[in-house]
């Protein structure tokens, strides 16, 4: 296996719509950056797709994978 692509990508919460509620055009740019690396993805169709997040749970030790089909939240706070 190896590596066939790389993205960094912010993620301001406006991104969502209902936190933006109409305000997500104001990152418009960020929008269309993230349909262009979608397509990319779609072109390259990878077979796994590891995503890393500053907001995963993490120690100083390990890291989590987590499968993904159990994973949930929300933006209520």
């Amino acid at each position: 296996m190896s590596l066939k692509a790389a993205y960094i990508v912010c993620h301001p919460p406006l991104i969502i719509t209902e936190i933006g509620k109409g305000e997500e055009r104001k990152i418009q740019k960020t929008i269309d950056a993230y349909h262009r690396i979608a397509q990319e993805i779609a072109e390259i169709d990878p077979k796994t797709i590891i995503i890393l997040s500053p907001h995963a749970l993490v120690g100083y030790d390990f890291f989590q994978i987590s499968p993904g089909e159990k994973a949930h939240g929300d933006f209520r706070m």
